[in-house]
């Protein structure tokens, strides 16, 4: 291969070594792989991509893709029908460029879940081109517009034609984009993703469906599909919509049964218990709270002899506000207790998939908080979310949360002065980069207190409030 052709693609100055068969130097690959907080919306949405789109260098974004996403050229093939590894290293070299053909371009971008919309930069020539669901407005109706309309719609946009058999490149990338996934929903919140969550989850319950793959394949892809709705369960709780999350997470625990995973069962009653021990807190009744025991039971059941701590510790964590609910303080005190002795010996190692490392001393705290507050001990609670936002580790959107939380107990106890405070920096930060509506919901009453007393922070509320939903709708 000819000396220039060895040459980085992405920054085109730096001459590849000669055991380097990728087609980034080593920079660029990590300036491709964005985290969580880092990247603006998606796996794509990288400004390394961006601009490889907005120079029309497909050869490049190609590249930049493949390595976002930690895909080799074989398996970057096997994800496009009639493509082979020798085809990908020749449109990343420049020998072939097939993908400046509008039909080879999107029948790639189809096969690896790319929205359309994503091309914007290719064709206005600029990075700094945005992209949403906007053409959804047609489908939401501006005056009833909610969560799960929007996210019904959006699932529509998965690709329409699933892969005729799914292999290792398929199930590789839908980890990548469920970690992905994941990151983005704790850093800032459910309102941000609730729309990728929705395509990701019916674009894997499309291949479970209509794909053919051998039965190995096929347990994995269960899984993976169980995760997603899981993981767009909980998306949907923070954005505010108990009964699509509800739905959600009873299509999870379907496609759970069939993965044969007992972890991933149990994350799908976890997952359950905490919706139900909310819908209690919210409708004043104890029912759900008792369901939200028996869902924690059953999945301590199906954890079994497993090695899972931080499972465990979640599992005892969120069995305190529940029992809280139903009146059983001593049972609180004893689950709290045993998820701070679960934690403890997770670092001694385990199998606790990586979905789990949010389970901290500090997301302890805030349960504890939580199972104060039902308690109706404000004063208790508050004092503990101001102690676990003091963690600089906690991700932005919990922190949002606890302080909004914070927020609330300072006013149910009476302090309406320090209810301000709090509630002004939890604020902040849903008027930053923080889109959860769950926060914003917590932070209502305080809100609806100032109307009178400090209107600004009324009118504050209220826009924040406005944009929110209008980023959710993709307007």
């Amino acid at each position: 291969m000819p000396r220039a052709s060895r040459l980085c693609l992405a920054c085109r100055n730096t001459l590849l070594a000669s055991d380097n068969r990728e087609s980034l130097c080593g920079p660029c690959q990590r300036a491709a792989r964005v985290d969580g907080s880092r990247a603006p919306a998606w796996l794509w949405d990288s400004e390394p991509f961006r601009n490889a789109l907005a120079r029309q260098d497909l050869g490049a974004a190609l590249a930049e893709f493949r390595s976002a996403v930690g895909l080799t050229q074989e398996q970057m093939a096997e994800l496009v029908p009639g493509w082979t590894r020798l085809r990908v290293t020749r449109i990343e070299s420049g020998e072939r460029n097939t993908l400046y053909d509008i039909r080879d371009l999107l029948g790639w971008v189809d096969a690896i879940g790319m929205p359309r919309q994503a091309l914007a930069p290719l064709i206005l020539g600029t990075p700094d081109t945005t992209w949403h669901y906007s053409h959804l407005e047609e489908t939401v109706d501006r005056r009833t517009f909610n969560a799960s309309a929007l996210a019904l719609a959006a699932s529509a946009l998965a690709p329409a034609a699933p892969p005729e058999r799914v292999g290792a490149g398929h199930l590789h990338l839908l980890r990548r984009s469920l970690e992905h996934l994941y990151a983005r929903d704790w850093t800032v919140g459910g309102g941000s993703v609730l729309c990728d969550a929705m395509r990701l989850f019916a674009q894997t319950r499309n291949m479970i469906d209509e794909s053919d793959y051998p039965e190995q394949v096929g347990r994995e892809l269960l899984a993976v599909g169980a995760n997603f709705g899981v993981c767009g369960s909980f998306v949907a709780f923070d954005a505010g919509d108990l009964s699509l999350a509800r739905r959600l997470v009873q299509e999870a625990r379907t496609l759970a049964d069939g993965a044969g995973d007992p972890l991933l069962s149990a994350h799908v009653f976890v997952t359950m218990a905490l919706q139900s021990t909310t819908l209690a807190r919210q409708s004043g009744r104890r029912g759900p709270a008792r369901e939200s025991l028996r869902l924690l039971n059953q999945a301590e059941c199906a954890v079994g002899r497993q090695p899972a701590p931080r499972l465990y510790a979640l599992i005892q964590m969120r069995r305190a506000p529940a029992a809280a609910l139903v009146g059983d303080t001593a049972l609180a005190r004893q689950s709290l207790a045993a998820a701070r002795r679960e934690l403890e010996r997770a670092d001694g190692g385990g199998v606790d998939p990586e979905w789990f490392a949010f389970v901290t001393p500090t997301e302890i705290d805030g349960h504890e908080a939580r199972s104060l507050a039902d308690q109706g001990r404000p004063a208790a609670a508050a004092v503990l979310y101001g102690r676990a936002v003091e963690d600089p580790s906690l991700p932005q959107r919990n922190r949002a949360f606890y302080r909004a939380v914070e927020a609330q107990m300072r006013l149910r106890d009476g302090d309406v002065d320090a209810a301000l405070e709090v509630g002004d920096d939890a604020l902040k930060a849903l008027e930053g980069p923080v889109r959860s509506m769950r926060s914003l919901e917590a932070l209502r009453p305080v809100r609806e207190k100032a109307e009178t007393k400090r209107p600004e922070f009324a009118e504050r509320f209220d826009a924040a409030a406005a944009t929110m939903v209008k980023e959710m709708r993709g307007g």
